[in-house]
């Protein structure tokens, strides 16, 4: 039951219903016998800055922040940690007295189930899409010693990625280049690791991204969660995927330790 004491979380995001974030964290926080409840709260883009501050108005110990507001969220913030900052992008946030410490927690976690697929230096990446998930994919494949190409349908978008990502490459490295959208169908062929950093496939999206194409042997990571048309495209060819919904534990994770100091 919810009182005066509980303690509360909450997920900004345009659109949020299909999240499952709050199902996820109040288990954990029921398994931990926390009084604390998160919730899911829908925040237009143009009403971001006013729910961020509203938040911790309100008490508000913790948020994540998703699709669209990762990298608009980071000037929101009164700090943020080195591998927000290096990521242009924050999707958890805890509360400080005088404002928002701002974290990112899809990078590492990324990382961790890329290097769990056997993702490591010298393999050749592709990254399709430029917004706030795509980023913090970059770095981790950046990290992990990939040859980043990075496609989105705006060219200047894929450019400034691979601009700021450059410097955070493994040394012995080539930096991230961007790649015309429209090549995405014959890279995708040559590529040991195929990423959907975009939202197609969530609610009241496009399906699929065309020509897209697998082979046995791959690597291919879709950071949204569901039976996309990139999982299922992946799973026929024998690629080995890693689902949105492993990347979706693996951070929730890691922001359930950022707030509440425990495992």
């Amino acid at each position: 039951m919810i009182t005066g004491k509980t303690v509360l979380y909450g997920v900004l995001g345009h659109p949020i219903g299909h999240s499952r974030s709050p199902q996820m964290q109040n288990a954990a926080f029921a398994e931990a016998g926390l009084d604390a409840t998160y919730v899911a709260l829908p925040v237009p883009p143009d009403r971001l800055a006013a729910a961020v501050e509203g938040a911790h108005a309100l008490g508000f110990q913790g948020l994540n922040v998703t699709v669209p507001h990762k990298e608009a969220a980071v000037a929101l913030c009164a700090t943020v940690d080195p591998v927000a900052a290096a990521v242009g992008a924050v999707n958890t946030l805890r509360r400080a007295p005088l404002g928002w410490e701002g974290f990112n927690t899809d990078a590492p976690a990324c990382l961790a189930l890329l290097e769990a697929a056997g993702v490591g230096r010298g393999a050749r990446a592709l990254l399709v899409g430029s917004g706030g998930a795509a980023r913090a994919a970059a770095w981790a494949l950046a990290r992990a010693g990939a040859a980043v190409r990075v496609a989105a349908r705006r060219a200047e978008r894929a450019r400034d990625l691979a601009g700021a990502l450059a410097p955070r490459a493994a040394p012995g490295t080539p930096p991230p280049r961007p790649v015309p959208f429209a090549e995405v169908a014959a890279r995708s062929r040559g590529a040991d690791v195929v990423v959907n950093g975009t939202s197609i496939g969530l609610a009241g999206k496009p399906a699929a991204i065309e020509g897209l194409a697998f082979r046995a042997g791959q690597v291919a990571v879709d950071l949204v969660y569901g039976d996309t048309a990139f999982v299922r495209a992946a799973r026929a060819a024998g690629a080995r995927l890693v689902t949105g919904e492993e990347i979706l534990v693996r951070q929730g994770a890691l922001a359930f330790t950022l707030w509440t100091g425990r495992p």
